[in-house]
């Protein structure tokens, strides 16, 4: 009875912390580009980069002695060039689409948690802001609709402001993107069985015809 109630424990251990979101979050704006890493509600910040504090110069090493002179290896005969490129190709054929389908399963994974665009036309000319405006406007729905289309968006905003007294155009991103752990690990498992089977059945088969030409 303790037993089941270890491996009720660990099994719930584990389903929240396949339930723990990673990703990361990008933004863009008048300062520049900046990028965070997100391991739950923890972020750390990867751009820009925080500046180095110089070390002290490390003192010189000791010179190495001498070694004893290896023997030398027997050198196994090399594999002719046609062959070596065949079994690369099998391998590629194998392995592709195992990392395609894993690609894809990522990708539906994955979930735009925040996504927001702001662009602000700006000039001291009227009529200059308002051309501004309009092309602001095809410029954010031809980014907007792709964007959206590709990912599940949690929570997005997209608006275009017009300011008189903005030099010019300015823009302003934001997003995140997370997915879950487990979803992750599963489809490491998951790919990670058939690319090794797909793997072992390559080499098999490559064994044999080694054989067969010898």
């Amino acid at each position: 009875m303790r037993a089941l109630q270890v491996l009720a424990v660990i099994a719930l251990v584990l389903f929240l912390i396949g339930q723990v979101r990673v990703g990361g979050r990008a933004e863009f704006n008048a300062q520049g580009f900046f990028l965070w890493i997100r391991l739950g509600r923890f972020h750390i910040r990867v751009l820009p980069m925080k500046p180095r504090t110089e070390k002290p110069p490390k003192e010189p090493k000791k010179p190495k002695k001498p070694q004893k002179p290896q023997k030398p290896k027997k050198e196994r005969e090399p594999v002719p060039l046609p062959e070596r490129i065949g079994g690369a190709l099998e391998y590629a054929q194998a392995l592709l689409p195992v990392g395609l389908e894993a690609a894809g399963g990522m990708l539906r994974g994955l979930r735009m948690d925040t996504l927001e665009l702001e662009l602000t036309a700006g000039s001291t000319d009227p009529a200059d802001a308002a051309m501004l405006y309009g092309k602001a406007n095809a410029a954010l729905g031809a980014l907007w609709f792709p964007l959206t289309k590709a990912f599940k968006v949690k929570d997005g905003r997209a608006r275009v402001k017009l300011d008189f007294d903005a030099p010019s155009m300015t823009v302003y991103g934001a997003a995140a993107l997370s997915i879950k752990i487990g979803t992750v690990v599963w489809i490491g498992l998951r790919a990670g069985f058939k690319a090794l089977s797909g793997a072992l059945a390559v080499r098999k088969r490559l064994k044999l015809k080694r054989r067969k030409a010898a």
